[in-house]
């Protein structure tokens, strides 16, 4: 009897140090073996990552310089710079990659240094350096001055600004974000203290380039465009509503229901152009259609807000890299240029209205490139005997009242009944 025990012990004892002999043998052989490679945070918002689409296979032949010949005169719609120091290197990228023009737009010190220290300040002094930079070079750049929206004289300020050459306003109202101080956003869109700064900009079409958080400021929106709907707006960014196709359907109806609605393809900070990137490159055919569909009403801008702390490198990169994501099927984004991204490949037509054709269209350019010389009186007297300013009626068709309670979603009917809408400076309902 004390043997059987002693031998069923003896199995077991056996048993327990052959499983502990194999488990070592596993943990040494995995211990031994290389890490199973990661994505890190980077690369999962690149190309490598694109979730429901393969990898795309690598081309040491790619580089981040790779770009097609250039063939079209681009007008860049979107720029901040600091001082002439930066407009004169930003100059040289632009002559590198033919870029023949660039609105800049008046900027606050929070802006350039994203110091939470500032506030909306310094506006007026950067407005007064880019005024002086588009009058130094007039055939280069173009000067968007801003104004704080809650300072008193708003409206003189405006004009004076355009008597000494300004070709438009910059406004950040509707910016869903802050300054160190303060909001962006600092009273409704539609707030009624704009309301004569709105109809002087529509009654002589002078353009704004509005940065309006969709998201957040729809509805508003809509309804300073119902009050104002000839106004000759540039929403910047996709109005921050490229993310879902039900976005890109209400962005559309924008479109089309407003006919000086315009918008551009930057992102701004790279982060937020990684983001914007990365749709793209998950969705081309998405947005190759929508810009295919719109081409009359995007522009190609670039967003850098250029100080002394991006350098030659990064600007150059960052223009031509708007660029290759327009023209290329792949390429190699030199923010995270590990793997080729997926481009768009715009078809030459479509690329060329962007580049060229709607900018001009938007900022009213001669063909010469000038835009019009406001500080001799616009519209010029007896205008109206011989055509209707650009923008207005009959050159664009009439907008017709929204019945009440509707809402622009999607895409909206063919032909609207209603009243016909009072034009521009006819009476007081603008």
């Amino acid at each position: 009897m004390r043997n059987k025990k002693d031998s069923g012990r003896g199995w077991i004892v056996a048993a327990v140090l052959g499983a502990l002999l194999v488990a070592g043998l596993l943990l040494a052989r995995q211990q031994s073996a290389p890490p199973t490679p990661t994505a890190s945070p980077a690369s999962a918002r690149g190309a490598a990552a694109t979730p429901g689409k393969p990898d795309l296979p690598d081309d040491p032949r790619l580089t981040i310089e790779t770009l097609p010949p250039r063939r079209f005169k681009v007008i860049n719609d979107h720029e901040h710079i600091l001082d002439e120091a930066q407009a004169l290197r930003v100059l040289a990228a632009m002559d590198q990659l033919g870029i023949e023009k660039m609105a800049l737009m008046g900027t606050s010190k929070y802006t350039f240094t994203l110091n939470n220290k500032y506030g909306f300040e310094e506006f007026r002094e950067n407005n007064e350096e880019i005024l002086r930079i588009a009058k130094k070079y007039p055939t280069r750049f173009l000067a968007f001055p801003t104004i704080r929206p809650l300072d008193e004289g708003n409206l003189e300020l405006m004009k004076d600004y355009i008597a000494r050459g300004a070709a438009g306003l910059k406004l950040y109202l509707g910016h869903g974000a802050s300054t160190g101080k303060e909001p962006f956003h600092l009273m409704p869109l539609d707030d009624p203290r704009l309301r004569p700064i709105y109809q002087y900009l529509q009654d002589n079409q002078i353009p704004i380039s509005y940065h309006v958080n969709l998201t957040k400021y729809y509805d508003e929106f809509v309804r300073m465009m119902e009050q104002f709907p000839y106004l000759r707006v540039c929403l910047l960014h996709f109005g921050l509503y490229k993310n879902t196709p039900a976005r890109l359907k209400a962005l559309g109806a924008l479109l089309e229901r407003y006919p000086n609605v315009y918008s551009d393809i930057s992102f701004g900070w790279r982060d937020f152009q990684i983001e914007g990137f990365t749709k793209f490159n998950k969705h081309p055919k998405r947005y190759r259609d929508f810009l295919t569909r719109y081409q009359d009403r995007f522009m190609y801008a670039s967003d850098m807000v250029v100080e002394p702390m991006k350098d030659e490198a990064y600007i150059i990169n960052t223009l031509r890299s708007y660029m290759q994501v327009l023209e290329m099927d792949r390429y190699r984004f030199f923010l995270e240029p590990k793997k080729p991204w997926r481009g768009l490949k715009l078809p030459d037509t479509v690329l060329r209205a962007i580049y060229e054709e709607t900018p001009r269209r938007f900022h009213l350019l001669d063909a010469q490139g000038r835009p019009p010389d406001r500080s001799k009186g616009w519209p010029w007297p007896g205008w109206e005997a011989h055509t209707s300013m650009p923008g207005l009626p009959p050159t664009v068709a009439v907008v017709q009242p929204l019945p009440p309670g509707t809402k622009v979603v999607g895409r909206p009917p063919a032909s609207t009944s209603g009243p016909v809408a009072t034009p521009p400076g006819a009476g007081p309902g603008n």
